[in-house]
């Protein structure tokens, strides 16, 4: 018995032992502008009270996205908790791009200017996944999509009842060879192994995109697993 314990132990210490931590962003810098790593489209991304702050509710382009300006690429998880704060509407929207980048080549950072709406289908000809998280009016169910892109195709969809959802909402998504997982607090939402006409994207950028909703995010953990 405590030989298999001991090998139990060695297992999860050799486990733990290939996590590489990429990035541990907890946003603890003055109230104003993102840092230099970070840059927005749309409604633009601040720093409030050690926390990044999002305005998309009822302020000007009602859209807006926050990348990562650092490609990730290979075996990943990313984590990060999202605060909501208001959304008249009622579309409490939390989406995620992941894998992201522009077909020709070019830095998504260079082609900023072309997005500074935020508009939601200049996205869908780029390539990488999004990750959909709306109420968007349902006051019974959170409904989840996978999307794919270029061309906004539809991998999976999900949905959960809202009287499950915590505060603050707790998101992770890994990528582990050709799987792609994704969990809010602690319930999976999907776990898919890429085939077939599913296109598998092994490197590109990371952001946080909202719509019709006031948010905050904080404690960002990028680790290469």
């Amino acid at each position: 018995m405590y030989q298999l314990f001991f090998v139990w132990i060695c297992g999860l210490l050799f486990s733990r032992s290939h996590e590489q931590v990429l990035l541990k962003e907890s946003f603890n810098y003055p109230n104003g502008q993102l840092p230099t790593h970070f840059w927005s489209e749309g409604c633009p991304g601040v720093i409030r009270n050690g926390r990044l702050f999002i305005d998309a509710d009822t302020v000007g382009f009602r859209a807006s996205s926050v990348w990562l300006d650092q490609e990730l690429k290979g075996n990943l998880s990313i984590e990060f908790d999202v605060f909501l704060l208001s959304s008249s509407d009622d579309a409490n929207n939390v989406n995620t791009f992941f894998m992201y980048r522009d077909p020709s080549g070019n830095s998504l950072k260079q082609s900023a200017d072309l997005r500074s709406d935020g508009l939601y289908s200049r996205y869908h000809k780029l390539q990488g996944y999004i990750f959909t998280n709306v109420t968007n009016g349902d006051t019974s169910n959170i409904r989840y999509r996978f999307r794919e892109n270029a061309g906004f195709r539809l991998v999976e969809q999900q949905q959960m009842k809202r009287a499950d959802r915590n505060s603050p909402v707790h998101i992770k998504i890994t990528k582990k060879a050709n799987r792609i997982r994704y969990w809010e607090d602690g319930h999976k939402i999907f776990d898919k192994t890429l085939t077939g006409r599913d296109k598998l994207y092994e490197h590109g950028l990371f952001g946080f995109r909202t719509w019709h909703t006031a948010l905050e995010i904080d404690n960002l953990i990028i680790k290469k697993i």
